[in-house]
């Protein structure tokens, strides 16, 4: 998403990258100081942390050249 703004009609608009702030991103959630503070008992089936992670490390490294 692009803001465009221009003072002199004769030039041409400036466009600026719009940047959520961190309030947009993380509302009014309480720091996290650990991964622990993250994990959760059954968010993945038997096995799923292992698949989970082997995909996200997959993904991470494909965009790598």
């Amino acid at each position: 998403m692009y803001a465009v703004s221009t003072t002199d009609p004769q030039q041409p608009p400036t466009r600026q990258k719009l940047v959520p702030s961190t309030e947009d991103t993380f509302g009014n959630s309480a720091p996290r100081h650990a991964a622990e503070d993250l994990a959760q008992a059954g968010i993945f089936d038997d096995g799923g942390v292992e698949e989970f992670i082997a995909d996200f490390y997959g993904m991470r490294r494909s965009d790598v050249a």
